[in-house]
Formats: structure tokens, sequence, C-alpha cells
């Protein structure tokens, strides 16, 4: 029996609340779109994990923290010494260690699976908003560490965890159907210019938003009549009538003319974010009238603020040398050194 495989879910075909998120999680849509979608693989997270997700605090399974240099240990056993003989010295208490040594091995198989790089969320949420915890500033996981440090620090997964159906009239329990699992896809390296969303109501593609709504990205007005072009072809030939909700929103990535990947499914309703448009001009649009209202920045005017501002953290915090023990990394954290209130933000 492997860790990893599609997770089977009883969603109902009817767009009622619940349903309608339910159907946009991956485990559910993703047996139905493999070929026209990235390669993903599914691992379901047990509750002691869970647990670990939305407890306070970053405290990392001890086989993922690296061990530091030689000199740098002989440095800390010295100051341990000193400590030692200071009598005002207090013991700190100990913090329980988490360990997860099977889920490790999974994500580690996973990964060689995957081609050694993945992309990963839960059943709906990439932790985008945390992507400044790695090292190169991009969601590319190279190791169950870096798997880790993104769920544990992600806001976008706790949501995931305590809120996806907060917004659903019959929205009873917060535990999706078939639980919740570890969505890890091969890492597609994508281009702004290249990721739209696209808005479909009554089953009729009614709207396209140019996906970094805050870029102005010249070569999508200079092919915008192509690109358009192609995403109906791609909407008629592989997702019309296929989804099992009327209104519904869908991500792709357009690498070229010939190439268009299926990215991701989200609800038709303000849960989801509109881009270009607002939810009430979307609400009103009829589709299969006229063709789709296709959205972009036209110049560099059209530009508004960072969608993470809130999440990003201080300069010098950015400016640390990589290698840097990640055990100091973790200690500042912990203590609450990260205050952007004195330092300037990226």
């Amino acid at each position: 029996h492997q860790p990893w495989h599609s997770v089977k879910a009883v969603v109902s075909t009817q767009s009622t609340g619940r349903s309608q998120i339910e159907n946009c999680a991956v485990p559910v849509w993703y047996p139905h779109f493999r070929p026209i979608t990235i390669e993903t693989l599914f691992v379901h997270l047990t509750p002691d994990f869970l647990a670990y997700l939305s407890a306070d605090g970053v405290v990392l399974p001890p086989s993922l923290i690296p061990a530091p240099p030689a000199k740098q240990q002989a440095d800390t056993s010295d100051e341990d010494s000193e400590l030692e003989d200071d009598e005002e010295w207090e013991e700190t208490p100990q913090v329980a260690q988490p360990d997860f040594p099977d889920l490790e091995n999974t994500i580690k198989q996973g990964m060689e699976r995957l081609g050694g790089e993945v992309f990963v969320k839960l059943n709906w949420s990439a932790p985008r908003d945390v992507s400044w915890m790695l090292h190169d500033n991009t969601l590319c996981c190279r190791c169950p560490l870096d798997v880790i440090l993104l769920l544990k620090g992600s806001e976008f997964i706790q949501h995931d965890l305590t809120q996806a159906f907060m917004e659903c009239r019959d929205g009873i329990s917060e535990v999706p159907t078939g639980g919740f699992v570890l969505t890890m896809r091969r890492f597609e390296s994508m281009i702004p210019a290249g990721e739209f969303r696209c808005f479909v109501k009554g089953n009729q593609l009614v709207a396209v938003s140019q996906r970094h709504h805050r870029q102005f990205l010249p070569t999508i007005v200079a092919d915008r009549i192509n690109i358009l072009n192609d995403l109906q072809r791609f909407f008629f030939n592989y997702i019309q009538n296929k989804f099992p909700d009327p209104d519904y929103v869908f991500d792709v990535y357009r690498a070229s003319t010939n190439r268009i990947l299926l990215i991701d499914f989200n609800p038709f309703c303000r849960v989801t974010d509109p881009l270009l448009f607002g939810w009430d001009e979307l609400s009103a649009m009829v589709g299969g009238q006229q063709p789709p209202v296709f959205r972009i920045l036209e110049n560099q005017e059209s530009i508004k603020g960072h969608p993470f501002a809130a999440n990003r953290i201080p300069r010098d915090i950015v400016e640390i040398n990589n290698q840097q023990d990640i055990n100091e990394f973790v200690s500042m954290f912990n203590n609450g050194k990260f205050n952007d209130s004195d330092d300037e933000d990226l």
C-alpha cells in the first residue's frame, strides 16, 4: 500500500455551499483532469501532525534540523559552561520535540518520484504568504524541511485547517470529506505572463483576468487576442461540462499556444480573489451571448500594492547569511524578534 494515492470523496454535484468548496479540493478534481494538469501525489495527514500545524510557535522535528559546524558547537559548549557557573541562571523549560519520521520518509519518496522539486499545498491552499522562508523566495521545496517550514508558518494553511467552510451555510464540520491531505505537485517554473484566472458561470466562460494582477506585463498586452483564443479553445475542449458545478473558477498556465496546463479550481464566490474584476460585476455576467471579458493591466499606472504586504518580514531578516544556523532562525522567531514595527519591510 503506497502512502500517496487519489483521495476519493463523494461530493454533491449541486453547488450548495459546502459541496462547492469540496469540489475545488485538489484531491477531488485531480483524478478527472489528470492528463491536462501537473503530476501530483497525495499524502494523508495524521491527527498528530495536524495538531502540530495548529500549535503555536515553530518547533521543528530534530531530524530535520541541520547540525551546526564543529567550531560553532565548540563555541556553544563554552557558553553553556559559563552559564552553568552563573548562580542566577534559571533553566529554560524544554519544549517537546515533534517527531514525524514516517511523514518525512514519505515526503522524500514523493519528491524523488516527482523529480526532486515539488510545490506543496493542502486540500486547497498553498503557503504563498511565506515564500520568504525559503532561500530563493519561491515555493520550490527540495527537502522535507522546506515542506514543513512552509506548512507550519503559513496563515493560508491555517485557513484550510480551520476556516475552509466558514462561509458555507451548510459547513457544519471543518474536516473535508476524505480528510486533510498534503498535496505534492511536480514543480513547474512559470513566468507571470503565462498565468490566468478564468471565471465560468452557467458552464460558460464569462471572464478572464491575468493572474498577477499587480504587474504590468507588456507581452500579455501585445498577444491578448491569441491568448484569449487559446484559453477559450482549452476551455471548450477540456473543461466545459466536465466540472460538477455550473459556476466555478479555474487557473491555467499558458506556456505556449500548444501547451496549456490546468493549475487549480476555485469556487465561484467571494472567498476567491476576483483579481481585476469585482464579484458584483462577475455575478451579473451572462455567458454565451458574447466573448469572455478579458481584463489585463494596460500600463504601469494601473499597478497596486503587493497582495501579501502584511505577511512580509523586516529587511534585516532577508539579509541574514544563508549559512546561518536554522536553530538561530527558529529561536528568533519564537522569541518574537521578528518585529516589523521597527524595521523597513520589503
